[in-house]
C-alpha cells in the first residue's frame, strides 16, 4: 500500500476549510483522520495538503498504531464492488 493515503479511500470526504485555510476529514469508518505531526487540538485536525491527514484513533476511540498511511479498511474506487443486491422473495414480482 506504498503511496497510498486516506484522500485515495472511498470511505473518506475531504473538504477545504476556510476559516483555517487548511483541509479537514472524516472517515465514514469511524477513524479520526489528523496530522500526527502537530499535537494541539483542533490544529491536528487541519493540514495544508490533502495527504496530511492520516487516522490517529480506531473506530473503539483507541489509539491507532499506524504501519502505513491508510487503515486496514483502505477501499479503492477502482477496486470497489458493490455489494450484491438481496433476492426477492418468491411473493415479490
Amino acid at each position: 500500500m506504498t503511496g497510498l493515503h486516506c484522500s485515495d479511500c472511498i470511505y473518506s470526504t475531504f473538504i477545504f476549510n476556510e476559516k483555517m485555510q487548511k483541509y479537514q476529514a472524516t472517515c465514514s469508518r469511524g477513524y479520526t483522520l489528523a496530522d500526527p505531526r502537530v499535537h494541539s487540538d483542533p490544529e491536528r485536525f487541519f493540514s495544508a495538503r490533502i495527504d496530511g491527514l492520516v487516522p490517529v484513533t480506531d473506530p473503539y476511540d483507541k489509539e491507532y498504531l499506524r504501519t502505513s498511511n491508510v487503515c486496514d479498511r483502505f477501499q479503492s474506487p477502482s477496486n470497489f464492488v458493490p455489494p450484491e443486491r438481496p433476492k426477492k422473495h418468491f411473493w415479490e414480482s
